[in-house]
């Protein structure tokens, strides 16, 4: 029995080192390595956040001197765009649109001593698909999805059915981000679900959110509708509540206001100050400042001046934003308060919003 099983190592000894030399000198060949095995995509029912697994190849587990890392290819839906991604790892996860299939390639990449001076040996890829969800009735999907996050203290789903929807339609909207919850806050209208409102504890910026909405109708599944989207491009801010004109030293006129209520951060707004000078002369203005210095052009040579302010969140705390709706605007009389060249104002004027 002891000679057998010294037979048995030797030989698995053997066949070990021979496997390494075979694979071993078919590197230094210059020979393409074996593409990742077992590569899978896994759906863990989180409204699109899928995972890809795969294993490194048999002929390469034994290698000495090389070093190993894989190609990851697939369609990036929220950038709407092919991304590419390099790892060491056996793993990765992304977001996908299950309305499509999704497509996904592993290359197996290779570089060190072991391959024989050449700069990196690339396998042939490993492909895998996961289909789409397709099952519910024909022509039942909601058209379009528009959220908006209101003052980064609530967001509002509003969806748009279709005219041939199937009588009957009720919709549910799923959304997560490592999970799947139900909306915990429907939006009706003559008793029909059209919308969902969600509160900011649940909704984390800079995170790809996912949301599906899908239905029944006569007892039977509608088709359902996924999204993704950014929290952070779905801002709207609050109105500006309060302007305020009043001269400087320099003979200059200063505009001043209220930065709107909410959750948005000051550093993040720019505004956008609309002035009619007269009635026809309209000018718009930019400044990240609650304040804006209009100098004697905006009112030089005209009898009134009417001036609104709107805010949005700037490019450089989001891709997009929506513009927040105008302040009350603040009109100087006809004839009062208006500059004389010498740059003397005889009234101040302010205006504040209702409550």
């Amino acid at each position: 029995v002891s000679t057998l099983n010294n037979i048995k190592k030797t030989y698995s000894t053997f066949v070990l080192l021979v496997t390494n030399y075979f694979s071993l000198s078919e590197l230094k060949g210059n020979l393409l390595p074996d593409p990742p095995a077992e590569l899978k995509i896994l759906d863990p029912g989180y409204l699109g956040h899928l995972y890809i697994n795969w294993t490194l190849p048999a002929s390469l587990r034994n290698l000495n001197n090389c070093f190993v890392r894989f190609q990851l290819q697939y369609f990036d839906t929220s950038e709407n765009r092919l991304k590419v991604v390099r790892t060491t790892e056996h793993s990765y996860s992304a977001y996908f649109n299950l309305e499509k299939d999704a497509h996904v390639r592993v290359e197996t990449l290779i570089s060190g001593p072991c391959v024989n001076g050449s700069d990196e040996l690339r396998s042939m890829s490993s492909e895998a698909v996961l289909r789409a969800h397709s099952r519910g009735l024909h022509g039942s999907k909601i058209e379009d999805l528009t959220c908006v996050f209101y003052n980064g203290e609530y967001m509002d789903c509003i969806w748009t059915k279709k005219n041939t929807k199937p009588p009957h339609s009720h919709y549910h909207l799923h959304q997560g981000m490592e999970q799947a919850q139900e909306c915990p806050q429907y939006i009706e209208l003559h008793r029909e679900r059209t919308g969902c409102r969600l509160y900011w504890p649940l909704l984390l910026e800079f995170t790809e959110f996912n949301i599906c909405v899908n239905g029944s109708a006569m007892g039977l599944p509608l088709q359902a509708a996924y999204f993704i989207l950014q929290v952070q491009n779905q801002v709207k801010p609050a109105p500006v509540k309060a302007l305020n004109l009043e001269p400087t030293m320099d003979g200059q006129f200063l505009l001043e206001w209220a930065p709107p209520e909410g959750r948005v951060p000051g550093h993040c707004l720019e505004f956008e100050v609309e002035s009619v000078a007269g009635d026809t002369e309209v000018y718009w203005h930019l400044t990240v400042k609650p304040h804006f210095d209009l100098g004697t052009g905006v009112l030089a040579n005209c009898t009134s001046v009417c001036l609104r302010v709107r805010g949005r969140v700037h490019h450089f705390c989001a891709d997009r934003s929506f513009w927040s709706e105008w302040s009350q605007a603040l009109c100087t009389p006809h004839g009062a308060g208006l500059p004389n060249l010498s740059g003397t104002l005889v009234k101040t004027f302010s205006v504040v919003a209702p409550v």
